[in-house]
Parts: C-alpha cells; structure tokens; sequence
C-alpha cells in the first residue's frame, strides 16, 4: 500500500498513440478528440469558463466520485440545465482505463493531489495526503476495491437521529448504481446501474490461495459484504469496479460517457481545469443564507473568472478535504479560524472542517514464490509481454490491478495476545448488531516495499497490511492560505487514543497468525518487514514508524445537528444548516469513518441526494 512504483514507462506505446490529438478550444459542445489506443476515437463536449452560460439551474462542484453521479442524475430531466466543474482535467486515454497504470502507487501521479499532513506527533512525522484530481477524482486513482459495509452501521446512523439513512432505506441507493457482472445473479446487488462490478473466478496471484486456505482454518467467511445474511466479520473475496472488458469504471466513465455528455451538450455543461473560487449568498427573509451563485475561474492564477448564477441548488462535492476548505475560504465554518484568517464570516459553523477520520494502514512485508508476486512483472521483462498480451487479448491478468483479491475484516476483541482467534460464537457474526462492526481489517497485496531492509528482490513480494477501520482519534483541517490552489493543513491525529492501539495491536497480531497458518501448511514466506515481537511495545514501535494512510478521509463536515457533541455541518437532507439551496454530497458528510472501502458509500450517498433534490424539484426522470 505504501510502495509506490512505476510500470507505466515500462509498457508506454508510442507518443502519438494516445491522448489529445487536439486540444479542447472554447465555446459550449466544442469537441475534444482522443485516440484510444489501441481501441477506439472519443469525441467529448467541453465548455470553457469563458464562455458558460450566465445561470444553471444546479451547479455542482466537485467532478469526482459524487459529482459524476449528480451531474448524470440532475440532467436527466430535459427542462433543467446543468454545471459540472472540475479542477482537474478529461483524459479519458488509454492508460486512463487500465487498472494496474492508474491505481495511485503505480500511477505516474498525473490525476493525483499530493501534499503533506501537518506533522504528526502520535507517530513522529507527517503523512503523504492524497486526493483524486480529474473527472472521476478518486475512482480514477483507487484500488478499484468495493465493499458496500455492514447494515449495523446503517442502522446506528438511524438510531442516532440519521432519518432515512438506514440500511434498508440505503440498500435501493447501493443497488441504483451497480451492474453486478459476476455469474451467479445475487438479489443484493444491482443490475441495471452505470457502475461495473465484478468477481473473479480463483486468483490471479496463487499467494491468495495460500491466504485463504489459512483463513479457512480460523475465520468464518464473508460471502458478499452486500449480503445482509452473510457475517459481518471474517475473509472476503474481494469485489471490484472493472468493467467487462476489464477497464477502470471510475465515477466518470461508468456515469459520463461520450454518449451521455454528447445526447445532453444543451443541458449538461462540464468545465473542467477550474475551480469555484467563492460563493455569492444573501440573506432571506426568514434569516437563512440563499447561494445566488458562484465565481468560477481557471486553475491558473491569470485565468479569467465568471459568476454563474445558480437558479435552484449549488452542490459540493470536493472531497473531504476540499469541502471544507472551500466552505472555510466563503466564510462557512468556525468563527475564532475565519477571523483568524481574515475570511469574512457568513455562518459560524463549528463542525466544518473537524472530526477529520482515514483508515489507518501498518504495510508489512515477506518473501515469497516470485512468479506468485506482482514483482515478477516488474524485473522479468517476459512476464510484463505476457501480462501485456494477457490484458490487451483478454482483458484479463495482472493489469486488472487486483492487488488484494481478499481481504479480512474482524474484531480486535476476538484476537488473542499470540494472535490466535477466539471462538467465534453465532451471535458474533450477526451483521445486524453494532457489536458486530468490524475495527480491524487486514489486507494481503501482491507486493510490498522492495526497498525494506533485507528484501531479497530476486523472490516475490508480499505483504500483509493490517488496517485499523474505526478509529476513534479524529483530526481537523484549517486553511493554509486564502487561495483555492493551495493545500489545505490536515491533522490527522492518527494513534492518538489508547483504543486505537490496542485495535491496531490486534490486527498485527491477526496478520502474523494467518501467516504462521500459511507456513505451516508449506507455504513458503520468509520475514522481512514484521514486528520483532508481539509484545506490545514492538508492536507500538512497529506501527509507529509504519503506519500511513489509506486515503479514506472522511466526517469533515458530518451529518449531524449544529448542536451535537461532535457538531454538524449539514442535516438529514444533507443541506448546510443554516442555507436553503447549498448541499454537500461526498464522504466528508459521514458522520464517522465507514468500515468499509468508502466509493461505494460516496454512490450511495450521491445517488440518494440526487433523488432528495430531484424531489424537492419535483424533476422529471
């Protein structure tokens, strides 16, 4: 998960074989052109800042995993117009489809935001930050893994006063957007929706035969994480957003195709390479703050800015880092930080921008059978040509970019000091109590760090990356600047509680006994970036020194009311309180971190806001 490298340069087709032939000009439904090599040629309608129309009806900011969704939802009505922007950009080229070459580590960080946490006190240092940057944001960037969580979870939500967040009242929002694509036709799963979903029959790494055959010893198995009969706890077969063809389906393709943007050129304008620079409110009569509309410049500092008027909802969907650092920058957050910052205060909002949450992930790292590794691609030139033609032929093989085909996820309480398993009672495995809600996972890859000390690079690399799902530490973000471009200042706060310790103890420990299992039953693995020991000051040395994140940011604007213990920043509608026509659609609404891979949450939650907006506008479909 932390190693990051490179295959793209080792397989690159010639220069003139992919990308922009020409570059988009301005004017509404001007046609980008691109070759997609070795496939087809896209044409794509793009609109420049310049030349956007003076009002939308909805404007939505943000084009990532929730923006893609609500500018496909919003448009499907023909009598209402709407804008998308995105800072990044539109490739939509060949490697921009490949699993393995756009996953983030592997990735030549073109579609990736990269910057620094502030530095770290619990583990001695700051962590890497990342954030998808183009349509599609981090559904272009990601692991492509895709686990929709427990009904528990859900269910708290609903107990907490989340209104209509329950599972049941969320499961018809996970299916809306989902085409399962596995052989076996499973009632849980959706079968009519623009995202792929797929399962694969065996493994593509043989390591994961020798996972799950140790799993099999100790843990009970999960048979769908959609499932709401299957445990909430023990291994998965890990389900992923590829395509039949086995491409990448990021947010942008599965919602935005080349046929949708073109049949809607009229109503749906995407504007990408710009930002939203502020908000325009006024004041109604009742006191609530209207948005009339937004100012809209280029990504760089001498691009021309417009204000695009919004007739009915303005709508963000950033991220969870962006959101709130644009709400910070139009004035909606704490009062003391906005003065600090010389940002004139709209709404005194507590909640924005606190309660930051990730996934806390600890790499570990073994030896094992090279042709059983990813490695192998990278220093045995054959096995790329083979894996080349495999994908090209096929679209099957390493190039799906399935590095973990299964993970584990289970309670810390249940591991034992010598990391053995606890029996498992009936009541245990019930996905309906939240007793059940997994805070530990652990996910085997099919690569770990070459460069850790005592590697031999001429075997395999595996690893075993134990994660910790539900922290209780919790972070902030506050502005660095006044300007959009910039980064924001994230403080993670990762290992701050004592519970969060012990949790990721657990999965340590979890992670060495299921590979004791492996070798024990022959399976050839030998130590290289492991805890001395499983005393807990090995373990807490260990993890300190290599805990990091998974990139799941989260409840940085959380669902929740203004005067909860931990404040919110938007209601049950997922409006900002104290606003009429202003919502926040993304992963920073959570009201806590997810146990769960979060894309398929963020569908569910755009989806569902596209419907409550659809029907407070009594829109057309």
């Amino acid at each position: 998960m932390g190693t990051q490298i490179s295959v793209s340069e080792m397989m690159r087709p010639p220069s003139d074989a992919f990308g922009p032939t020409a570059t988009h000009s301005t004017g509404v439904g001007i046609e980008t052109r691109y070759k997609m090599w070795p496939f087809t040629t896209a044409v794509r309608p793009f609109v420049a800042p310049e030349d956007l129309s003076v009002e939308y009806d909805f404007i939505v900011i943000g084009g990532g995993n929730a923006g893609c969704v609500l500018a496909r939802r919003l448009s499907e009505d023909p009598s209402k117009t709407v804008l998308l922007v995105e800072r990044g950009d539109d490739d939509d080229s060949w490697f921009a489809r490949t699993p393995l070459t756009t996953t983030y580590q592997f990735s030549d960080k073109k579609h990736s935001n990269v910057f620094s946490s502030v530095f770290e006190n619990h583990i001695g240092r700051s962590v890497t930050c990342v954030t998808g940057l183009g349509l599609g944001g981090c559904t272009r960037i990601n692991g492509c893994q895709y686990t929709c969580g427990v009904p528990a979870e859900f269910d708290a939500w609903s107990r907490d006063g989340r209104t209509g967040w329950s599972y049941a009242e969320l499961k018809p929002f996970f299916q809306r957007s989902e085409t399962w694509l596995g052989r076996d036709r499973r009632e849980y799963h959706g079968h009519c929706g623009p995202l792929s979903v797929a399962s694969y029959e065996g493994y593509y790494y043989k390591c994961f035969e020798a996972v799950e055959k140790a799993c099999r010893l100790i843990l009970p198995r999960i048979g769908d994480t959609h499932s709401s009969v299957d445990p909430s706890i023990g291994w998965y077969k890990m389900q992923f957003t590829i395509d039949s063809s086995g491409r990448r389906s990021s947010s942008y393709r599965a919602y935005l195709p080349m046929e949708i943007l073109a049949s809607r050129k009229d109503r749906l304008h995407v504007c990408t390479g710009a930002l939203a620079r502020r908000l325009c409110f006024s004041r109604n009569n009742d006191g609530s703050t209207c948005v009339d509309g937004v100012e809209i410049q280029g990504t760089n500092s001498d691009d021309v800015s417009v204000i695009v008027r919004a007739k009915c909802e303005v709508i963000l969907c950033c991220g969870a880092l962006r959101t709130p650092q644009l709400l910070l920058l139009i004035g909606v957050g704490p009062k003391k930080h906005l003065q600090e910052m010389n940002v004139d205060v709209v709404l005194d909002s507590p909640g924005v921008g606190e309660h930051l949450q990730d996934h806390l992930i600890v790499p570990t790292g073994y030896n094992c059978p090279l042709f059983d590794s990813l490695w192998a691609m990278i220093i045995r030139p054959t096995v790329l040509i083979r894996e080349l033609y495999n994908y090209l032929r096929y679209g099957s093989g390493w190039f799906l970019g399935t590095l973990v085909e299964l993970e584990i996820f289970f309670l810390s309480s249940l591991v034992e000091k010598d990391g053995r398993v606890r029996s498992i009672s009936r009541e245990r495995e019930d996905p309906f109590n939240t007793e059940n809600i997994p805070d530990i996972a652990i996910l085997p890859c099919s690569i770990s760090d070459p460069s850790a000390e005592g590697a031999d690079k001429w075997r395999g690399l595996f690893g075993f990356n134990p994660s910790l799902l539900k922290m209780t530490s919790r972070g902030s973000l506050r502005l660095r600047s006044l300007d959009p471009r910039d980064a924001p200042l994230c403080k993670l706060n990762y290992l701050s509680t004592p519970e969060d310790r012990v949790a990721m103890r657990a999965g340590l420990r979890l992670s060495a006994e299921i590979a004791r299992q492996m070798c024990d039953a022959g399976y050839p693995l030998k130590e290289i970036s492991v805890p001395k020991s499983l005393e807990d000051a090995d373990l807490d040395s260990f993890m300190q020194g290599r805990a990091d994140s998974m990139y799941h940011y989260s409840s940085t604007c959380r669902m929740a009311p203004l005067d909860d213990p931990l404040p919110g920043v938007v209601d049950n509608d997922l409006r900002v309180h104290g606003t009429t026509n202003l919502r926040i659609a993304d992963a920073s609404i959570f009201p806590a971190v997810p146990a769960a891979h979060p894309q398929a949450l963020v569908y569910a939650v755009a989806e569902k806001c596209s419907e409550m907006i659809m029907k407070s506008h009594s829109l057309k479909t």
